[in-house]
């Protein structure tokens, strides 16, 4: 060893001794050393992680275990090389609706000519929770709305089939370094799948059916994939009201559309006849990380509540009653199962199409009734 050299660290190699009395320097210590961007990283948000490794001019290789972390370019892309990678980590737990705080260890070797070293280093990811209050679901009615031309299943004026406003408050754990950015990164909203669908307008000689491919994406007018609007948290304790209702409905025509349909008389020719009437949904509550989303959108939400709902309205017409008296039933309420905690049962189709963009009709001649 040379004279005056300190005695290596376990992480640095390449210092050899040198010949007793030779005139050439020793060559210098490889050592690699990690250094956070923060000390905590931030579920879903990339971690800055450096390595600086003395002397310069080696290569660095990266990897990481965990956390269900991953090391990352600036593009989002695996990357496992170079001085500077960024960690990724965005695991909610389904059942409880909860993002739990997680540790990563990240690890470098340098290479370089004199040698390699080593460095590793634990990556503490927060946890995020989230307060839910005031989740009843309000069920109203699918009735018989008739006028002069024809007539349409849907909710009363004014009273959605069914609708709910739960709030939401998002919880930090205090060892978030950067509470805005953080909370900003996430935003609350609701998911709708289509189960079930029934739509048939049964005329005298003529069955119109109306069908979609299940289950299917539903969506009113939110960004995609969410039924509605989406909200953004505006710091660490913001509370967001979150609304969502729907009120299906199917119209039609008291005459028979069909040209090929027999004409009066009879005079029950070309009058409708039936109505058939129901579809079955699953919704969930959810807050979704945007900046994991960005990436992988399929995995970017965290699950809060779910539950499952249905409306049916049958109706036997009597097109010979007076407009306002001729669908029997008049009305039907909805069925509203409990709302549990989490994802529950089965998984939101995210993919377009969506109801009433990508359907089929079929008219067609039926048997006279």
């Amino acid at each position: 060893m040379c004279w005056g050299d300190k005695t290596p660290s376990p992480s640095a190699s390449g210092a050899s001794s040198c010949a007793p009395g030779s005139k050439a320097p020793c060559p210098l210590q490889v050592k690699v050393v990690i250094t956070l961007s923060a000390a905590v990283a931030c579920p879903g948000h990339p971690l800055a992680i450096t390595a600086v490794g003395t002397p310069s001019g080696g290569t660095f290789s990266w990897t990481v275990s965990g956390g269900d972390a991953a090391l990352v370019d600036g593009t989002g892309n695996p990357v496992s090389t170079g001085d500077t990678v960024n960690l990724r980590s965005f695991k909610p737990d389904d059942a409880t609706g909860k993002i739990p705080a997680k540790t990563a260890s990240v690890s470098v070797t340098y290479t370089h000519p004199n040698g390699t070293a080593s460095d590793s280093k634990p990556v503490p990811i927060h946890g995020i929770d989230f307060e839910v209050t005031d989740t009843t679901v309000t069920g109203g009615v699918t009735q018989a709305n008739e006028a002069a031309l024809g007539v349409d299943l849907g909710n009363a004026p004014g009273i959605a089939t069914m609708s709910t406003d739960p709030k939401v408050k998002i919880k930090l754990d205090a060892s978030c370094p950067r509470k805005t950015d953080c909370a900003q990164n996430h935003q609350v909203g609701f998911l709708q799948t289509v189960l079930t669908n029934d739509r048939r307008m049964r005329y005298t000689h003529t069955l119109i059916e109306i069908t979609v491919v299940l289950p299917i994406r539903d969506q009113i007018n939110g960004p995609k994939p969410f039924y509605e609007g989406v909200t953004p948290f505006t710091g660490d304790g913001d509370r967001q009201t979150v609304h969502h209702e729907d009120s299906p409905n199917q119209s039609t025509d008291w005459v028979d559309p069909r040209g090929g349909a027999p004409a009066p008389p009879p005079p029950i020719n070309r009058q409708l006849r039936q109505m058939f009437f129901s579809d079955g949904f699953k919704v969930w509550l959810v807050v979704q990380n945007i900046e994991w989303a960005v990436h992988d959108k399929a995995t970017s939400f965290v699950f809060l509540r779910n539950f499952e709902w249905s409306m049916q309205l049958n109706v036997a017409v009597d097109t010979t009653q007076p407009v306002g008296n001729r669908c029997t039933p008049f009305s039907q309420n909805p069925t509203i199962g409990p709302v549990g905690i989490g994802k529950g049962g089965g998984t939101p189709n995210l993919a377009d199409p969506y109801p009433n963009v990508n359907h089929t009709v079929n008219t067609n001649a039926a048997p006279g009734i």
